[in-house]
Formats: structure tokens, C-alpha cells, sequence
């Protein structure tokens, strides 16, 4: 996937692009890839009205705002340095896995209708992609958790660091720490962020 967000930028000429992950029955996204990844991961939460996503989920269809101070929040911009920037529905068989923003790092830019259609299709290719990456999952071995794993992975999904949850099961730190590593193993994760989007495209959580 970072290949392809790379790929993206090069041939459609941007300097940053960035994926989130849309759960579609919490209403939430996350996160996921793109430069300057701790930022990117700080990026979570619920779909707000007055952001563009919420546009962009419910039409399915790619949206430029050359000023986003109307759409965005004033954090969002100040975090990453937003001035124009191109939201991408990622989209198959009408299913939202999230969206790709594409920006130039705090340049004002231009987007034609034409590039715009582009970048749509490009987002439906990702959507495709990703929909056969679900298929070898779901077609794989089964993954098995324990009963723990799957305590703590609803405390993850919840935001809890290792310390609280520590707390609530009566757990040390480290022994919090040791399963959290163990999760991001049976996903394939390489941080805790990753192994919540996985959870809930795999319907492990809700």
C-alpha cells in the first residue's frame, strides 16, 4: 500500500498523500500511512459534519477544496500545513475502505475536473486492491485469538494505552506490552493503530 501512495504522488505530481481508514458502522477513521507517520496516526476519531470527509463518504466521489479553512479543522491545517488539498474516496462495489489526501505541503494549488476524474480512478483501483487483500485474508487460515488478545484488542479499539489497560485487567505493563506485540504479529501490523483498522475491516471488533 505504501508503494502505491508513493506511485500516487509521483505520477499525479504531489508532495504528500496520506490514507485513512473508514469504519463504516463506528463513523470513525484512522490514520494509516503517509509522511511524518506520528502525525498521521494522531489523525483518529469521529466524522464530524462540518469535514469534508463526511462529503466525500456519502457521494463517493473525489472533492478539491482550494481553501479547506471552511471544511478542515483549524488543528488539522496547523498539523500538516494545509492549504489546498484533494480528498479521494477509496471505494469498490460501493464498499468505503477510507480515502487518500493528496497536497503539496502547504502550496496553493489548481485541481482540473479532468485530474479530478483521474484521481477517482485511481482511489477505485486502490478500493479493488484492497478488496483482494481482504479475500486472501478471509480465504487464509483463520485467525485465532486468545481470550486476552481479544480483551485487550477492544481496549486498543478504545484508546486505552498499556498502562490503563494494565489497570483494568489487572495486568502489568509489560505483560499489556507483551500482547500488544503479540496482536501486531497474528496482523501483520507494524504499530497499535494498525492492528485496530485491521480489526475492524476484519469485523474482529465494532
Amino acid at each position: 500500500m505504501r508503494r502505491i501512495l508513493k506511485g500516487c504522488e509521483e505520477l499525479f505530481d504531489y508532495k504528500r498523500c496520506v490514507f485513512y481508514a473508514y469504519i463504516p458502522w463506528s463513523n470513525e477513521f484512522y490514520g494509516v500511512i503517509g509522511p511524518e507517520l506520528s502525525k498521521v496516526q494522531s489523525m483518529k476519531g469521529r466524522l464530524s459534519m462540518k469535514l469534508p470527509f463526511t462529503t466525500v463518504i456519502n457521494t463517493k466521489k473525489p472533492l478539491f477544496l482550494k481553501n479547506p479553512r471552511y471544511y478542515v479543522n483549524e488543528e488539522h491545517i496547523e498539523l500538516f500545513n494545509l492549504s489546498s488539498v484533494v480528498f479521494v474516496p477509496i471505494v469498490h462495489e460501493g464498499n468505503v475502505f477510507g480515502w487518500v489526501t493528496f497536497d503539496q505541503m502547504g502550496e496553493e494549488f489548481d485541481c482540473s475536473k479532468e485530474e479530478l476524474s483521474l484521481l477517482g480512478e485511481a482511489g477505485e483501483r486502490i478500493g479493488l486492491y484492497l478488496t483482494r487483500m481482504e479475500d486472501e485474508v478471509s480465504s487464509g487460515p483463520k485467525l485465532r485469538l486468545t481470550e486476552r488478545e481479544s480483551m485487550i484488542l477492544e481496549l486498543l479499539a478504545d484508546g486505552y494505552d498499556n498502562k490503563k489497560m494494565g489497570e483494568l485487567l489487572h495486568l502489568s505493563e509489560h505483560t499489556v506490552r507483551d500482547y500488544v506485540r503479540s496482536l501486531m504479529t497474528k496482523f501483520k501490523a507494524k504499530n497499535r493503530t494498525q492492528v485496530v483498522a485491521s480489526a475492524f475491516r476484519l469485523g474482529l471488533i465494532n
